[in-house]
């Protein structure tokens, strides 16, 4: 029998993303959540959340910047 390696560690994705949204700070997640998840125009969310446009889109933007660079979603394979 041969020993077999595998390249790719064995990736709970929907865990990895759990956690790297539950680190999110909670307005970001907030926006996050609206916009991904609820499919609103970043302006809805801001009117949904009571907050300017611009603070939403801020939000958002670092919310996703924060999931681009979340060590525990760099394991996932893409493509």
């Amino acid at each position: 029998m041969t020993n077999w390696w595998d390249p790719w560690p064995a990736v709970d994705a929907h865990a990895a993303l759990r956690a790297a949204v539950a680190r999110l700070k909670p307005a970001e997640r907030e926006v996050l959540t609206l916009v991904a998840w609820e499919d609103l125009t970043v302006a809805d969310a801001a009117r949904v959340l009571d907050i300017p446009a611009g603070t939403a889109r801020r939000l958002l933007h670092q919310a996703r910047k924060a999931l681009r660079n979340a060590p525990e979603l760099s394991m996932i394979p893409t493509g």
